[in-house]
Parts: structure tokens; C-alpha cells; sequence
């Protein structure tokens, strides 16, 4: 059996890698918004410190999948190592919302150990 390699020409190479651009562009916007309303909420004391910190660790996590999320919708390479944080951070995020107390320590390996699981169901 002969397999074939589908090669891009350099002009669509170039539009999935601005694409990609725009996407990193995208997700840094928000996550200064979110940096930003989230410092000023707590300076109107409308939160307290941990819920504002509880705020950024679940919204740069959820950022972060995005990303992902949508470079997969565009076929774009995804990283690994930025749906691993997203998901950490969401998770710490959403636990420290609720006032779950557990270390980031758990939660990577507990997500670690979940990738790894993907991975090998995967395949």
C-alpha cells in the first residue's frame, strides 16, 4: 500500500500560521481582561482575595482550553502543555471558588494521570 503526504503550499501555510497569530493574540487579550476586571472588582471589594484569585487560576485555565479548542476546530496543532496548565489551572480555579482546600500538587498529577489515560485510549 503507497501512502501519500498532502503537502500545503507555502500560501496556506502561511494562513494557518497567521491564524494560529490571531488565536495567541486572542487568548493574551482576554487574559488581560481578565487580570484587569478581576483587580478592579476586588478594588470595589465587590470579591474578596480568594475569590479573585480563584477567578484568574479558572479563567487562565479556561483561556487556555479555548485556545486549544479552537485551534482544533481549525486543524492547528494544539500543545499539550497548554491544555495541561488550562486544565490545572481551571481545576485549582473552580476548587478554590468553592473553598475545596487541596494542593496544585494533586491536581497536576491528578491531570497529568488523566492525559496519560487519553493518550493510551486514544491509540
Amino acid at each position: 500500500m503507497v501512502q501519500v503526504e498532502v503537502m500545503m503550499d507555502e500560501k496556506a501555510l502561511h494562513a494557518r500560521h497567521m491564524l494560529n497569530f490571531k488565536l495567541v493574540k486572542l487568548s493574551w487579550a482576554l487574559f488581560f481582561i481578565l487580570i484587569g476586571g478581576s483587580f478592579i472588582l476586588e478594588s470595589l471589594q465587590k470579591i474578596d482575595t480568594t475569590q479573585k484569585w480563584a477567578i484568574l487560576y479558572a479563567g487562565s485555565g479556561a483561556i487556555l482550553l479555548f485556545l486549544n479548542l479552537l485551534r482544533i476546530i481549525w486543524k492547528i496543532n494544539i500543545s499539550k502543555f497548554t491544555t495541561w496548565l488550562g486544565a490545572v489551572g481551571l481545576l485549582f480555579g473552580v476548587a478554590a471558588l468553592y473553598k475545596l482546600d487541596f494542593s496544585i500538587w494533586s491536581a497536576a498529577i491528578l491531570i497529568i494521570g488523566l492525559i496519560m489515560l487519553f493518550e493510551v485510549l486514544r491509540r
